[in-house]
């Protein structure tokens, strides 16, 4: 376990934590900036089929780094989810757009911790925007969209909360060099749409990452490959 130095330092940060490859590298890298450090960690369960993986993954994560962790429940927006993340559904491996949107979900996701900011002290909020995503159909992964929500927030919160995206100008094979960098460990990393004991390999996610990981030379498992032992990484 590493234990946080950042939390002696730094402008305090509530961190949108999902345990996938984006929001765990932009966790490892604001406690490695000395200007920021992570107040709390908050994973969202809004009914996703990935839930459990995505708890282990973004706890493990929080334990290691010696954050704060919280999980927040929205069992309303299990009702408007997309075919593609719903636990019973007879989509497997997701990989298109509207198999996967859930409606404004970083937007609400992105208020939730801004809510919890204000209340806190806390001036800003991160969450694992990146270039790829953006430029694949995904508008909330944006520049436009992250800055018009800190235009939003500077009405909607006294102390004038702001939206971070560490990674947000990153594509996903620099995001994983980034964490390779950093030595984020990497056993700890979910980015799955399935609910299986490894990534899938095929979902859109998957693909994302298995190209990511494989550019940078990390040993990831997928279940359509030859399994590398966790204990590797």
């Amino acid at each position: 376990m590493m234990t946080s130095q950042s939390q002696q330092h730094g402008e305090p940060v509530i961190a949108l934590l999902s345990g996938g490859l984006d929001s765990a590298v932009s966790l490892v890298k604001l406690e490695a900036d000395p200007r920021y450090h992570v107040l709390r960690a908050v994973m969202i369960d809004y009914g996703q089929r990935a839930f459990l993986q995505e708890r282990k993954a973004s706890s493990s994560l929080a334990q290691y780094y010696g954050i704060p962790y919280q999980v927040l429940t929205l069992d309303w927006l299990k009702e408007v989810l997309p075919e593609g993340l719903k636990s019973e559904s007879d989509i497997d491996n997701p990989t298109e757009i509207y198999q996967v949107w859930v409606p404004n979900r970083n937007g609400l996701f992105l208020n939730i911790a801004a809510a919890m900011a204000e209340a806190y002290g806390a001036k800003y909020v991160s969450f694992g925007a990146n270039v790829d995503e953006a430029q694949a159909g995904f508008p909330d992964n944006g520049v436009p969209f992250y800055e018009s929500m800190n235009e939003t927030l500077k009405y909607s919160t006294l102390n004038c909360v702001q939206v971070m995206a560490p990674v947000g100008d990153l594509t996903k094979i620099e995001i994983a060099q980034l964490g390779k960098t950093l030595a984020l460990p990497f056993k700890y990393v979910w980015s799955c749409y399935e609910a299986g004991d490894v990534h899938c390999g095929k979902c859109a996610s998957c693909q994302h990452l298995k190209r990511a990981v494989k550019a940078v030379g990390l040993a990831i498992p997928f279940a359509d490959d030859t399994p590398v032992p966790v204990a590797t990484l």
